[in-house]
């Protein structure tokens, strides 16, 4: 900064978090202190396209003296930001990209979590950004970035997250303003006083050391010991994505289940090929298949505490408000039967869809924090003990078994090709008809490379490229036109070379 120069700041927020408000005890503390002080705010754009920023000007008064009023900025210009605070890591990264870090300047406070967009959350695969990319950008990009899980400091604090905000800036040293005058303008908004000053200690703390405290690392129970009576057998660097798929079963069922999972993870230790990756996603879309999304699993879910606790948080409730959450489903015959016996449930799938009634459903609202929705979610939640009964059971595990056999299969024969074909399990997910989409696009994988591949009638060489084509073409449509294609493609272009060697 140039002498006479104003400090500015930049605030990116998604809605709801409090941007505004900690915008306005910046601005309040600086104008207590005897400073100069502007702020001005962009609102957002709805479905996570941008975030919404608050922008201030900071200035002591002897750089403002003249015949008038300094005149200050509205809106920050690039590389011209002394403080960057970001809610939200993606937001975060967004503002860097758009110039607002440079690192000869800029000090990033920024929170390390994650809040999908709909892209994210909509893609067939997993379209999540890395969020260890997103945090070295953060870095990279500026003079000093703290950062860290704020929101578990605001949450163990029992404050809000721009409290924390607040009292990490305190501490950055960036400001000419005293922590006290901070302290007075959460004061004098006469606002949730007492959880907000904690708040702002535990961001002033996390300013000085540095970084947030992470948890500390689970003790192996009983649940996890049919897992790690076998750890020897994996390399370092999947034991945890093990670890994580077995804690997701010990959930989901019981502890037989675990000990399935971890037989049939044992199928591929040591195998030649079968490295820490390998090892790693082959652990992680397993457990997501073994832990299907049945009607059960559905219940199981909406009634989950973290999720009514985030509901809680998202829509801003204070302790002790009624926050009523309803929950619109429409189960069709499918996840009905399927929780009968696979021969019952069969037979009346069989009824329904030869009288052109199979693709019925019921719509239902059920309010699951009032007693009556609650129950019914409790009693399809209870079923889990009945799970193993059922025609969904009886199939999916079926499938998993066929999956894990085209896989050493193919290990044997092209360890790459083999990743690719644990990476198409990730095709299914889902219930109704996104499971349906994936199970008739994984199908067509199999039948038109895997198998003739398999059986000598695709060349080696182009193995591991088909998959890795054919399964980016069904996570670009689900609908498997663009999987039609690039199969039609592939085989077009062999035919030359298939009629020469004939």
């Amino acid at each position: 900064m140039s002498a006479g120069s104003p400090i500015t700041v930049l605030i990116s927020a998604l809605g709801g978090e409090g941007g505004g408000v900690l915008a306005g005890w910046i601005a309040d503390a600086a104008v207590a202190e005897g400073l100069h002080a502007q702020r001005t705010s962009i609102p957002g754009v709805a479905q996570r396209t941008g975030a919404t920023t608050y922008y201030l000007e900071i200035l002591p008064p002897a750089a403002g003296r003249g015949p008038g009023k300094p005149v200050l900025a509205l809106n920050p210009a690039p590389g011209r930001v002394d403080v960057l605070i970001g809610t939200e890591l993606l937001e975060t990264a967004r503002m860097v990209q758009a110039g607002y870090a440079t690192p000869d300047r800029t000090v990033l406070i920024g929170v390390v979590r994650r809040v999908y967009t709909v892209a994210e959350k909509a893609s067939m695969g997993d379209g999540r950004l890395d969020p260890d990319r997103l945090e070295a950008i953060a870095e990279r990009y500026s003079k000093a970035a703290l950062l860290g899980d704020l929101g578990a400091i605001a949450q163990a604090a029992g404050s809000h997250l721009n409290a924390v905000l607040l009292g990490a800036l305190a501490g950055s040293g960036t400001q000419p303003i005293p922590p006290d005058r901070y302290r007075h303008a959460i004061r004098a908004g006469a606002k949730a006083v007492e959880s907000n000053l904690r708040g702002f200690e535990a961001g002033l703390e996390f300013a000085r050391t540095g970084r947030s405290e992470p948890a500390p690392p689970a003790e192996t129970d009983d649940t996890m010991r049919p897992v790690a009576e076998s750890w020897s057998l994996y390399p370092e660097a999947a034991l945890p994505m093990i670890e994580a798929g077995s804690q997701r079963l010990a959930d989901y069922q019981d502890d037989g289940y675990v000990a399935l999972y971890a037989d049939r993870l044992k199928r591929f230790a040591g195998r030649p090929g079968a490295d820490a990756a390998f090892l790693s996603e082959l652990a992680r879309i397993l457990a997501l298949r073994m832990a299907f999304e049945d009607t059960i699993r559905v219940a199981q879910l909406k009634l989950a505490a973290a999720r009514l606790e985030q509901v809680r948080a998202e829509a801003g409730a204070r302790p002790g408000e009624i926050v009523d959450v309803i929950e619109y489903m429409k189960p069709g015959p499918e996840e009905l039967f399927s929780l009968l016996p696979p021969a019952l449930a069969r037979r009346a799938l069989a009824f329904l869809a030869g009288r052109g009634w199979d693709t019925w459903s019921i719509p239902m609202n059920v309010t699951a924090t009032r007693f009556g929705g609650f129950i019914r979610l409790k009693v399809l939640a209870s079923l889990r003990g009945w799970r193993r009964r059922t025609l969904r059971y009886a199939d999916e595990q079926a499938w998993i078994e066929h999956w894990l056999d085209l896989i050493e299969r193919t290990l044997a024969v092209d360890p790459d090709a083999a990743r690719e074909v644990v990476a198409i399990g990730g095709l299914v997910k889902g219930y109704a008809d996104t499971h349906k989409r994936g199970r008739r696009n994984f199908d067509r994988i199999v039948a038109r490379v895997v198998e003739p591949a398999l059986a000598g009638d695709l060349p080696a060489s182009a193995f591991a490229d088909a998959m890795l084509n054919a399964r980016l073409a069904a996570l670009k449509d689900p609908e498997g036109t663009a999987l039609d294609e690039t199969i039609r493609s592939l085989w077009a272009s062999l035919a030359p070379d298939r009629q020469a060697a004939e």
